[in-house]
């Protein structure tokens, strides 16, 4: 009797442990929508962009080279220093330039002293042949002589000219203003000069830093909101904070492939007076296309689709509304809500799970 008094108190035990189960899991199943995350829809500002990344370049660059060979004998400047055009950069050995000065001025000396001498002897001859003292041949003869000396005269002013214009080549100057970027060579290296033949030696590189551009490419679905001269806005990731104004200088005519999705490389000037803002530094242009004021909003991972369709799940007292919505513009944050919902209402930022099995092919829609 003691035994069969026990197994009733186990099974009276489970029988209300299975029941207790039963009541727990819809309990948990409905408190599990009450604990769903959810967004306020409100009143915002929202501005839609094209955004992009790319790299910030200066709009004037050059790279020095000199058009002579030689041996570097001074350097005037440090990588960084600023510049104005024509200051010296650099200066070469003129020891055998020199040399070669005094060489072409000797002989320059020696054909003026030949077309003095020819010239006095062709003036003889030419008198002496009006009084028919001499012949033809002879006096044909120096005046050859002298047009020769005149004409080698002038190819030893050429020659000197040369030289001394290559003596001037020795000392390097800045082609415009700008910061010295990069500096390749140190005092005493032997360069050679750029020629129809040869790239000659990269000395340094001088960029204007206060006009920037950066390079970008943007998608092909969003370049024909873009237009040459749209304004645009310039962000740094190494740069928090910083935001700097610009504008749309080139876009290009054609698109090229990155990957598997086709873009087109468009080009943002800006000026910039933050030394920190420096060539080669990444950005992010942020490019406005339209903007709406005062509007109801709300996340984007609010808003569902199925097929051409947009809904939200709205929280009522009862449980979750499913509505259809028209949607405008987004931020890549907020998205615009035209139709279907009220500033503070609260919507779902994943589906409720009575609606999961209805709309096992439905996905947010952003």
């Amino acid at each position: 009797m003691k035994r069969f008094i026990i197994i009733l108190v186990v099974v009276a035990a489970l029988g209300g442990g299975i029941a207790a189960l039963f009541k727990v899991v819809p309990e948990a199943k409905n408190g599990s929508q009450t604990t769903l995350r959810t967004d306020k829809a409100a009143i915002r500002d929202l501005e839609s962009v094209v955004s992009a990344t790319g790299e910030v370049l200066p709009l004037l660059s050059s790279i020095v080279k000199s058009e002579i060979s030689g041996r570097i004998t001074v350097i005037h400047i440090d990588e960084g220093d600023t510049v104005e055009r024509g200051a010296v950069l650099l200066e070469l050995d003129r020891t055998s330039l020199e040399a070669k000065v005094k060489e072409v001025e000797r002989s320059l000396e020696a054909e003026r002293l030949r077309l003095e001498k020819s010239k006095r002897n062709f003036n003889r001859l030419d008198e002496l042949f009006r009084k028919e003292f001499v012949g033809e041949q002879e006096y044909l003869d120096a005046q050859t002589d002298y047009e020769l000396s005149e004409l080698n005269l002038e190819i030893a002013k050429a020659r000197l000219e040369d030289v001394q214009e290559d003596m001037a080549k020795t000392t390097i100057t800045a082609p415009h203003d700008g910061i010295i970027t990069k500096l390749d060579v140190v005092e005493g290296e032997v360069i050679s000069g750029a020629t129809s033949v040869s790239n000659g030696s990269e000395l340094m590189t001088i960029a204007q830093m206060t006009e920037l551009y950066m390079e970008a490419n943007v998608n092909e679905v969003d370049v024909e909101k873009l237009y040459v001269g749209k304004p645009a806005r310039l962000s740094f990731d190494a740069l928090p904070g910083v935001v700097i104004d610009g504008t749309i200088d080139r876009i290009a005519v054609s698109a090229r492939k990155d990957g598997n999705i086709r873009v087109f490389p468009i080009e943002i000037v800006f000026e910039v007076s933050d030394t920190r803002v420096r060539s080669g530094i990444s950005a992010t242009v942020d490019i406005p296309v339209d903007a709406v004021d005062g509007v109801v909003s709300a996340l984007l991972s609010t808003v569902f689709f199925e097929e051409d369709k947009r809904f939200v799940y709205v929280q009522e007292l009862a449980g979750w509304d499913k509505r259809e919505v028209e949607v405008g513009i987004n931020d890549m944050q907020h998205v615009e809500i035209k139709s279907g919902v009220s500033a503070g209402d609260r919507l779902a930022l994943s589906r409720p799970s009575e609606f999961r099995n209805q709309e096992g092919g439905a996905s947010a829609s952003y």
